[in-house]
This record gives C-alpha cells, structure tokens and sequence, in this order.
C-alpha cells in the first residue's frame, strides 16, 4: 500500500513537471523566443533560408524584440535582400538595439542596394564592436572594390585574413577579388583554401565551380556545382550559377528545371527569368524569349548580356530604333565587342544613318581579319553616302578567298593612348592591356613587347597578362613563344580567347594536330560555342574527317541561319566529300546566290558541278571567274586546271596546274601535281 502510495506521488510529480515544462515551451513559442533561438542555430549554421522562417515566428511572437529584428537584417542580407535587411536593422534600431550592433548588417544591406558610401560610413563607424569587424572588413572589401579602388579592397581583405584567418568567408571573398582583378590562379588559391575549411559549404563549392568553369570548360565545372547543390539544396547562387552554365553546355531541359528550383524558392528571381529567355531565344522563340525577359523587371538591365539579348530580339522584331538605343551604350562599354558592334552597326544603317554605321564598323573594318560580313555591310552604308571607291575596296577584301592572320582589335582612341604617357604601375592590368594594344595598333611591336613583358612578370597568375603578351610575340614574329604565352595562359583559364589564339598559335608553327587536339578539347567543354565548332570543322576537314565537319558545320547552320555565303561552299565541301551530291549542289548554289563575286562561292559551285559530272560550259565559266577574282589562290588554278584538262582543253590545264604547283606552301600541291603528271 505504502508503495502504491510512492508510485502515485512521484507519476503526479512527473505529471506537473511535464505539466510545467508544456507551460513554458507553450510560452516560449507563444512569446517568440523558442523560435528567436532556433533562427540564431540556423544562422550560425548558414541556413539564411530557414533562419528567416524562424526570424519571422519570433517576431510575430514578439514584435517589439529588438534581437529578433537585428537576426532577421542578417538573415535577409545573407539572402541578398538589401531593402528587407535595412528595414529590419533600422526596426532593431528604433526598439532600443544599440547602433553599433547592427553597423556590419546595416553596411552590407547598404552595400546589397549600392549604396557603397553608405556602406563605408557603417562598416567605418567607430562605435563598431570588435566581434563585427571582421565582416565590417568584408563589406568594406566589396565597396571599395565597386569603386574601383582595388588596393584599398585588398588591404580591407588582408585586415579580415588577420583577424580570423580561417572563416571560409574570408577565403571566399578573396577568390572573388582576385577573380575580379585578373588573378585566376591566386583565385583558384584562395577557393581551394575555403573548400577545404569547409568541405560542405556551398558558397565555397559554387566558387569553385565558377573557377574550374573558367579554368576547364563548361563541362568540367559541372561536379563542383553538384557538390554545391548537395551541401546546400536551397542555395540561390548556387542554382543560378549551375542553371547558366547548363544552359550555355547545351543541357536545356536540365537548365529550365534548375531555373524552376530557382524561382520556387524566390518568385521574383531575375537571373532565373533571363536563363529562361536566353534559352527561349536560343529555341528560335522570340516572343516567348520577351516576355521572359520583362519578368526580370529591369532588374539587370544594366548588364552586357541582358543589352545584348535586347539588342538582338528587338532587331528580330524589325525595330532597329529600339535596337540602337539598348546596344549602343553596351557598345560604348566593351569596345571590342565585335558582335555588340556589328549589330549596332546594321541598327544604324537600317535606321538610315548611314555616316553611324560607318563609322561604327569602322574599327572593325580597319583590321586585316575583318569578317566579310562586316566589310558588306560598312561597303553599303559608303554606298549610301557616295563614297563608291571605298566600297569598292570593302566588298574587294570580303570577296578575298583568305582571311589574313587576326589584328588586336583597334579603338578609335589608340593613338591618343600609344602617344601619351605610359600607364604609371607596370602591374595594373586594366591600364596596361589597352596601352599594349594600342601600341600595337600603331605599328610599334617593340614596345608592345617590352611592356607585356613587364605586366606578365608583375601578375603570372592573370591570363589576361599572358594573352597579350602572346598577341605582342606572334606580332613580332616569334611564333613558338606566343604559344608558350598563349598555353600559360589556357592552362589557368580555358576560354574562348586562349583557345582560338593557342589552336591558331599551333598551325601557324607547322603543327596542325596540337591545333585539332586544342580545338576539339575546347569543343568538347563547350559544346555550343560557333566560334570553336568551325574551328573544330576546319581541323576536321584538314584531316580529311568530312563526316565530323560535315556534323560540325551544320551545329553552325542550325545556329545562324542560312545567310552566311562561306559557311554555305564549306557545307557544301563537305557534304560533296560525304557523297551527298544534291546537297552539295544546293549548298553551292545558294551560297553562290548570296555572294556571286566571291572567288571561294563562284570555286565551290563550279568545283561542286565538275565532281558531279555536269556538262557544259557553265562549270569553266565559273571556275575562271574565280581565278580571275583571285589569280593568286593556288586551290582555284588547281580546280582550273582540272575543269580545262576533263574538257579536253590540255595546254590550259597545264598551264594552270604549274601555277598551282609553283605555290610551295599550297597544302594541295601533291595533289596538283598528281593531275599536271596525269596529262
């Protein structure tokens, strides 16, 4: 009885002690604090996301909680809202929360809304408590640098590395600013040091990402954002950062999903809104591709590719006003952003204003390796404004069957540049790159030379730096050191520039295989770029591999339409190899069609003719045009002489072919030869 009695007193005791302890967790969660210290957990685990849900309970629970007000400003500016974190500091602020509390939050939404002062006046403050300097230093890091004062950027970095040597923040942010400065492998350092402080951070891993992206390919990155994805589902920077480069590798459905992640997760998203557009333009779906792109709401309108996407589907649309308004400030920006400039240069001459136009193409057409398209259309607007001398000259060199080794792209500025004073730091790379080119421009290799190498040795980490000295090697003449350059260079940053000078680099040395092997690894990164797939199809069809080029060739054509005249006699070279001799004919013919005195179109339709068996004149009638166009193109005299020798015109043909053959660096020579000795 005596025990009973025990037990019941003591199941009574634990009933008002679970009682009690419900009591206080109910007033806990009903006064907000319960959720106040499950949201500081989150934030100190770096889950922004679902401290703001937390955040949000704690308010709700306590709306005059000035602790809460101040851990829902960080958690908002951890989630890029710069409004809602000022809001929220300025709340705390106003409930009795000491300013200097809130001075590294309030700097970074400041910072979020660039206001970069405001953010230097926060993060500057005296009164700002020791345990904030750190992040204070990093807000200062990123404003400086926005202002362009990168020393002051670094010192602030330093300053931060001091104090807390081992926040992955740190490191994270210093990969950012050497990667904003140039310096790819110090960037790569600087990743690689977070990661490996914090193996599942995602932030770490998306840098990283973007790095080996750079580095390597589009290809190759993907794991590292994988990674990201896997330590962080929910990370917004992470799925954009994914998104766009699956989007750019050709991975549309994969791209449109993440994108759909994206916008769950933050309706209002605008990067997610322009992968969607710039896949909707990509597909052909214009219409589709603008509305897209008006869900961003301006919110990166001042960004190059968003101008450019613009540019592009409002010239779709036929509306060259709009399209000259969006471009032209892109253009003024990236001065040798050839394809901003040539469509602000069509733009103008279909708006009528030929002397823009023309003077737009101008820098493009003053270069050796001006594309004909560029060429065409400069000769039409000096058409317009009776200049017909000069167009005569343009559409000459567009009809050139060869284009001549690339020019460092002029600037209108460069003789003011080259005969001023040199810039005053050899070390500084947004200064000296310009300068080199623009003594480059002006005829001075020498002391172009000098200067790269001076700005190579002050940053062996920037590929920027390698390229140009590359650029300044091959100008003057040494041929295996700019490719020693221009591997340097793609050895720390694989990208479009550092790919097409080292495959251009190996098969001007005589090494045409480095040059496929460049081309393909390049191609097999990313996938859709034009520029690498006729690259990749030019090798191909030295190597005499037509099914590849053929393949390659029409990945352009499915990309760029049917208007391009040498991408047409290429096709049709092509499928004429593959055994595809209606195809080859009507490539031929159409690019005949789109420039008939092209020497390389009237060639290939009167070469296409011969190898199909056509009889009558038509096949020499067109074939001498081309040699008259071109006399000194040893492949014309060589498909010449074969048309004279099946028409059973001898003398001619031998004639023609010894012309051929006299050319000793004609790559058909043998092949010349093989015909001269047949007759």
């Amino acid at each position: 009885m005596r025990r009973s009695r025990i037990f019941l007193i003591v199941a009574c005791a634990l009933l008002l002690l679970g009682l009690a302890g419900l009591w206080q967790w109910r007033a806990h969660e009903r006064d907000g604090s319960a959720a106040l210290a499950r949201g500081v957990a989150a934030l100190d685990r770096g889950d922004a996301r679902t401290a703001r849900v937390e955040l949000m309970n704690a308010i709700k629970g306590s709306p005059r909680s000035g602790q809460a007000r101040a851990a829902q400003a960080y958690a908002l500016a951890e989630l890029g809202d710069g409004p809602g974190a000022q809001a929220e500091a300025q709340r705390a602020r106003s409930l009795g929360q000491p300013a200097a509390q809130t001075r590294a939050v309030m700097a970074q939404a400041l910072f979020l809304q660039g206001d970069m002062q405001g953010a230097l006046r926060e993060a500057g403050a005296p009164d700002l408590p020791e345990a904030s300097a750190v992040a204070a230093a990093r807000v200062v890091a990123r404003a400086t640098l926005a202002l362009g004062d990168a020393n002051a950027a670094r010192a602030a970095l330093d300053r931060a590395l001091t104090l807390a040597p081992n926040d992955p923040e740190n490191w994270i942010d210093l990969g950012r600013f050497r990667m904003a400065i140039g310096d790819q492998a110090g960037a790569i350092v600087a990743a690689d040091r977070a990661v490996a402080l914090m193996p599942g951070k995602g932030k770490a891993l998306a840098l990283r990402g973007e790095l080996t992206r750079a580095q390597y390919g589009l290809i190759a990155s993907l794991p590292w954002f994988d990674r990201a994805l896997s330590a962080e589902p929910d990370s917004v920077p992470a799925l954009q950062q994914y998104a766009a480069t699956l989007a750019d590798s050709g991975q549309a459905s994969k791209a449109l999903s993440l994108t759909r992640r994206l916008l769950a997760l933050d309706p209002s998203n605008p990067r997610a809104w322009m992968i969607q557009a710039v896949m909707a333009a990509r597909a052909g779906e214009d219409d589709l591709a603008r509305k897209l792109l008006d869900r961003t709401k301006g919110r990166l309108d001042g960004e190059p590719a968003t101008r450019l996407l613009r540019g592009v589907l409002h010239m779709d649309e036929g509306n060259a006003v709009l399209a000259a308004e969006t471009l032209r400030p892109l253009v003024d920006a990236q001065l040798d952003n050839r394809t901003a400039r040539t469509l602000l240069g069509r733009a103008y001459f279909l708006n009528g204003d030929f002397a823009a136009a023309a003077t737009m193409l101008a820098p493009m057409v003053a270069q050796r390796d001006a594309d004909p398209y560029a060429l065409t259309l400069a000769a039409r607007a000096q058409e317009a404004l009776g200049n017909r001398a000069m167009a005569d000259d343009m559409l000459a060199r567009a009809a050139w069957p060869v284009r001549p080794p690339a020019d460092p792209f002029a600037s209108p500025r460069d003789a003011a540049l080259a005969n001023g004073a040199p810039p005053a730091s050899i070390a500084t790379a947004r200064d000296n790159i310009p300068y080199i080119r623009a003594l480059l421009s002006v005829g001075r290799p020498a002391d172009a030379l000098a200067r790269a190498r001076l700005l190579g040795r002050a940053n062996p980490g920037a590929p920027d730096a390698w390229l140009i000295l590359g650029d300044t090697l091959a100008a003057a003449g040494q041929t295996g050191e700019a490719v020693r350059a221009y591997e340097a260079a793609a050895n720390i940053r694989f990208d479009r520039d550092a790919a097409l000078r080292l495959a251009a680099g190996w098969a001007r040395a005589g090494n045409p295989a480095r040059a496929a092997q460049v081309a393909q690894l390049f191609l097999s990164q990313n996938p859709n770029d034009l520029e690498a797939q006729r690259l990749a199809a030019g090798v191909a069809a030295q190597a005499q591999d037509w099914r590849s080029a053929l393949r390659l060739l029409r990945a352009v054509q499915a990309q760029t339409g049917d208007n391009d005249a040498l991408l047409m006699a290429d096709l049709a070279r092509a499928a004429l190899e593959n055994g595809d001799r209606a195809s080859a004919r009507a490539y031929a013919a159409h690019a005949y069609r789109l420039m008939p005195a092209n020497p390389v179109t009237a060639d290939m339709l009167g070469w296409v003719l011969l190898r199909t068996g056509e009889k009558g004149p038509a096949t020499v009638d067109l074939l001498e045009k081309a040699v008259a166009l071109a006399p000194g193109a040893p492949a014309l005299q060589m498909h010449l002489g074969q048309a004279y020798a099946a028409a059973g015109r001898k003398g001619e043909a031998k004639l023609a072919l010894r012309r051929a053959v006299a050319n000793p660096g004609f790559t058909g020579r043998q092949e010349a030869m093989d015909a001269l000795a047949a007759l």
